[in-house]
């Protein structure tokens, strides 16, 4: 079975901390992508991203993850995104499959979006900043 890819939006994107901690030398391909019917947040008081539904678009990357270094990579990414099991009320973020856009072919293909778990965050309602450009690398470098 073929291993589904993974979008990044956040700092899991290349030149990005957890870039650097989690995937450096882990991955054969990056590729610039974007995810629609979506909403991007950065919550300042985490210093991190979130996605929840919404209209707007939102922009990062395919991440190819080496073969031989797949199952340990996501077991990884798991643990950091505070995703226990599906559908689990105390994920921090759940892990589930959309469909992305790869803006090198405009194809569409299936991967794993870390989907951020709002209800569990008495503080994303007031805290976050909605970002409509959709571009969570964007919004960091610009500040």
């Amino acid at each position: 079975m073929k291993n589904i890819n993974l979008f990044v939006y956040g700092s899991l994107r290349e030149g990005f901390f957890n870039y650097d901690k989690y995937l450096l030398g882990k991955v054969s391909k990056n590729i610039d992508a974007k995810l629609t019917n979506m909403r991007l947040y950065h919550m300042p008081y985490k210093g991190y991203p979130a996605i929840t539904h919404g209209e707007d678009e939102v922009f990062g990357e395919i991440i190819v993850i080496d073969e031989g270094q797949y199952e340990d990579t996501m077991k990884a990414m798991d643990e950091m995104e505070g995703f226990i099991s599906e559908n689990n009320p105390e994920n921090e973020y759940h892990k589930v499959i959309l469909e992305v856009e790869n803006l090198e072919t405009n194809e569409k293909e299936k991967c794993f979006v870390y989907f951020y778990n709002k209800d569990k965050d008495e503080h994303f309602e007031e805290g976050s900043v909605y970002i409509p450009h959709g571009d969570w690398k964007k919004y960091m470098i610009s500040k």
